[in-house]
């Protein structure tokens, strides 16, 4: 009875956390982090407690029911089995408890900074999702469907945000010369905040798409996969169309012995190829509110004005072609045109970097930009006491911390929208650590990431979220919008792996695979 009830509220717990988080609003963007963190507190507070109750009494009624005999001792407590996964997460959420113990900033090491939430509290119901999640999902497929629903929901309202349409009416107030205009996107805020949902919720439909065997699945996940890509390459953040390419490389790397795979991921690329100037159509007959709605400073008028699609995804699609036609004659030929497209997809990426970097004006960012503010973060550290090095000075007290650190004439300058804004962290998940929690709590964090890297690579949903998520996090930090979807989906992937290893098969396979 039990294992039925912790089943079913494990699915639950699944379907707010992906359906419900991203798409609640509340009907406004006013405080909508807010909003969304109070959702996920309290519904992770009431699933984890649930969950923990009804492990303790089965644990007690099991115990219960042995009798010892004659001279035999009752062992009342069993040896976990632990994986090295379930050992570094552990040890991350002792990290930040210890952390926050021996913060000088009281209650905000607990709680976390206004409008941030991400203390020691959260980072606890972070790994406590991942243990939840592990030990209780059972393999159904529907909460994978609602997952990979709501990312197409979230994505249709995202292209609507960027073509200057608010169908929810989230912008009221707002006019088209504001800042929020263009730079708040579907239901998930901040084009910032948009890409750390990405950098996880695309993991479902990408990795369904690759492996699906039934046709019509496999149309659909192509259709939501394509539109994810093409939103995240002219949303208005530099990081989407590095996600985007990220997110097309580890298509091309689960291709690389597996010519239908191989033949898929041409097959992607050309659909965002095609897709781009599509949407460019799009916005010019829209006219001026498309304009407007996307950002002037992202990247995304320039990857729509590019003539070059049209030619890039003519070659996608003969590559695709030549897959299909030889994939099952010559694997030689096969074999050299993925290390052809690798070498080519390399050269793409390298020249695309150093554009873009000779395009930035030679004060820009590190001046007044991340880069300033990563400078800042890392000077932080190292004037530190020695306490201050090995454990933070809290969870999410990187404010608290750097305005006590620096005088106001040695923090960055930035004007315009953010004249007024606080530096609450450092835009760089791991400079956020090491300032928060330390050495300690950024190797534990490391930690997760390397060995969740080694045990989850044969589970392909699990390796594009672990690339993607990772990827985000060098300019980005942790948001209740995507960080409990990487705990989450961490879970999966350890239950995935203690599956495999208990039937005693070579190959996962996916969840939501017919």
């Amino acid at each position: 009875m039990k294992r039925e009830f912790s089943g079913v509220l494990c699915n639950f717990y699944i379907a707010v956390l992906t359906v419900l988080l991203p798409l609640y609003t509340g009907g406004t963007y006013v405080m909508l982090g807010d909003r969304k963190y109070a959702l996920f507190i309290r519904v992770s507070l009431f699933c984890l407690g649930a969950g923990a109750v009804a492990a303790l009494a089965g644990r007690l009624m099991k115990n219960a029911g042995r009798l010892p005999a004659v001279g035999e001792k009752l062992r009342c407590i069993q040896k976990p089995d632990l994986s090295p996964a379930d050992i570094c997460i552990a040890l991350y959420g002792a990290a930040a408890v210890l952390s926050a113990l021996c913060s000088s900033y009281g209650a905000t090491a607990w709680t976390g900074y206004r409008e941030w939430h991400m203390g020691a509290l959260s980072q606890l119901v972070f790994v406590g999702i991942y243990f939840f999640v592990s030990r209780n999902f059972r393999g159904s497929a529907w909460p994978v469907y609602l997952w990979e629903a709501a990312f197409f929901a979230a994505v249709v309202l995202g292209f609507c945000s960027r073509l200057g349409l608010d169908p929810l009416g989230l912008l009221r107030g707002f006019s088209e010369n504001d800042w929020e205009y263009s730079h708040l996107i579907s239901t998930l805020g901040n084009i910032n905040w948009f890409c750390g949902y990405c950098s996880v919720a695309l993991a479902m439909p990408a990795a369904g798409f690759l492996k699906a065997r039934n046709r019509k699945k496999c149309l659909l996940l192509y259709i939501v996969s394509v539109l994810g890509l093409v939103l995240l390459c002219i949303q208005g953040s530099d990081i989407g169309p590095v996600l985007a390419a990220a997110c097309l490389c580890v298509c091309l790397w689960a291709g690389r012995s597996q010519a239908a795979v191989f033949g898929r991921t041409a097959l992607l690329a050309a659909g965002v190829a095609f897709g781009l100037p599509c949407f460019g159509v799009l916005v010019r007959l829209r006219g001026e509110a498309a304009w407007k709605a996307l950002p002037a400073d992202g990247p995304g008028i320039t990857v729509i004005s590019w003539g070059g699609w049209w030619l890039l995804g003519a070659f996608c699609l003969g590559a695709y072609a030549v897959v299909r036609r030889l994939r099952r004659r010559d694997r030689s030929v096969i074999r050299g045109l993925w290390l052809g497209t690798v070498i080519f997809t390399g050269a793409v990426l390298v020249t695309a970097g150093v554009l873009y970097v000779r395009g930035l004006p030679g004060s820009e960012g590190w001046e007044s930009g991340r880069g300033a503010l990563w400078r800042l973060s890392l000077q932080g550290f190292l004037r530190g006491s020695w306490k201050q090095k090995l454990l933070g000075a809290g969870p999410d007290c990187f404010a608290e911390y750097i305005y006590s650190v620096f005088a106001p004439s040695e923090l960055p300058v930035v004007r315009e929208h953010w004249a007024e804004a606080v530096f609450a962290n450092a835009h760089d998940q791991w400079l956020n650590h090491l300032v928060n929690t330390g050495l300690l709590g950024t190797c534990c964090a490391a930690g997760v990431l390397l060995t969740a890297l080694r045990r989850y690579k044969g589970y392909l949903p699990g390796v594009f979220a672990l690339v993607l998520y990772s990827v985000n996090s060098l300019v980005s930090f942790q948001q209740v919008t995507s960080t409990p979807l990487f705990f989450l989906m961490l879970g999966i992937c350890e239950y995935t792996v203690r599956k495999q290893q208990i039937s005693g098969k070579k190959e996962v396979l996916l969840l939501n695979e017919t």
